[in-house]
């Protein structure tokens, strides 16, 4: 090959060979990395209520605000599967994004906690590394090493564009979550989960089922984003509030149902409430084909240890809406209160506090999601019998 030849092909004049030889040349281009700097999802259609819980989470994120101890970086979103920790986290992001809080960007990742196969953090900060246009090959192997150049893209990042808002969602245990905290306390991490997430020093917002009056305005709006002139839950307030009622105001249940009634246009609101109410299995109608209540609580379920999960059941069948700590004891068969896994199911929010210290109650579809699991199998019903006995006899 001809020395100093620097055209865009090979030369071979002059060359010798004394055999078949193949030649092959190779060119690659480099430009940067893509980002994924805007990676919000859209707003939830219809997002309705939650002002005050919107507003704290605004105000951890607001650069304005007096000065907070470093370690405040996440506001962490807790609640049931179903109350809507996703629409907020995003609304408030958007919100906060649209005040221009945070000119650096946002990073989006989806933890799929509760998932069969659940995401770790070592997958997480490869994607969030990616995101920030680092290059699979720059890309460290070890966990520790992915986290130190993640904060460091990071800080590079705040002193280029400023703050970056990192949005985890789904989450299911603080090891998913420790490593993507920032390292520069001028960006803000904000996880959602399933469960309180203590461990991470964050400013914790558990959220519970809607207000009747934001219920109410969830099913009047689903309903009139897909026919602006449905009327249905206006001009049945008393049925709207009865539909509210049966769905426990959680919103995905009162998405699945207005998404029942979007389906049928001739269907009175009060027809669905007395089937609702009719329907031996609440849950099974509470389904539109993708979504389902009894999907969403099973996911948690299926993550309870064994001691956790036979405690639902057994508390979905104690009578009254809320028990004492000594009936818990009772129904549990237990030397001692099961109080290790009480706290537990709280975190989770499968299990809440009653009305006063020593007493816990369950969401009304959570009692209806444990009641359909006892009753699929013969030897749970007869756990379940025995429970009911020792509690009668208590």
């Amino acid at each position: 090959m001809t020395n100093g030849y620097d055209g865009d092909h090979l030369d071979f004049r002059g060359g010798e060979f004394t055999g078949p030889f193949t030649a092959k040349a190779e060119y690659h281009e480099h430009g940067p990395a893509p980002t994924a700097l805007d990676a919000l999802p859209a707003r939830a259609v219809g997002f309705t209520g939650r002002d005050d819980e919107l507003r704290a989470l605004l105000d951890a994120f607001d650069p304005s605000a007096p000065e907070r101890p470093a370690a405040v970086l996440v506001a962490a979103v807790s609640g049931l599967g179903g109350i809507g920790k996703t629409a907020l986290a995003v609304e408030a992001a958007h919100e906060a994004c649209g005040r221009g809080w945070f000119p650096g960007g946002v990073l989006f990742i989806d933890l799929h906690g509760y998932d069969d196969d659940p995401g770790t953090a070592d997958q997480a900060l490869e994607a969030l590394l990616r995101a920030l246009g680092t290059a699979p090959e720059h890309i460290p192997a070890t966990v520790d090493e992915r986290a130190a150049l993640y904060r460091s893209t990071l800080a590079e990042r705040a002193r280029e564009r400023g703050a970056v808002l990192i949005l985890a969602d789904n989450a299911s245990s603080p090891e998913q979550v420790r490593p993507l905290l920032p390292g520069n306390t001028r960006h803000r991490l904000l996880v959602t989960s399933r469960s309180k997430l203590p461990q991470l020093n964050a400013r914790l917002l558990p959220l519970n089922e809607l207000t009747p009056q934001e219920a109410y305005a969830l099913l009047d709006h689903a309903l009139r984003i897909a026919d602006p002139s449905d009327s249905r839950v206006a001009d049945g307030p008393e049925a709207a509030a009865g539909l509210a009622s049966r769905c426990g105001h959680l919103p995905l249940a009162l998405q699945i149902a207005a998404a029942l009634l979007v389906l049928d246009r001739d269907k009175p609101v009060a027809e669905l409430v007395a089937e609702l109410t009719e329907f031996r299995d609440r849950l099974t109608h509470l389904d539109d084909g993708e979504r389902s209540v009894r999907a969403a609580f099973d996911l948690s379920y299926r993550c309870l240890p064994p001691e956790q999960a036979r405690l639902l059941r057994l508390l979905s069948l104690a009578p009254g809406p809320d028990v004492s700590t000594e009936v818990v004891t009772v129904l549990a068969e237990a030397d001692a209160p099961p109080t290790r896994a009480l706290d537990a199911l709280t975190r989770t929010h499968l299990v809440e506090r009653g009305n006063g210290r020593g007493r816990w109650r369950l969401h009304d579809l959570v009692r209806a999601f444990g009641v359909g699991v006892v009753a699929g199998d013969a030897e749970l019903v007869e756990e379940g019998e025995a429970a009911r006995e020792r509690v009668l006899g208590f």
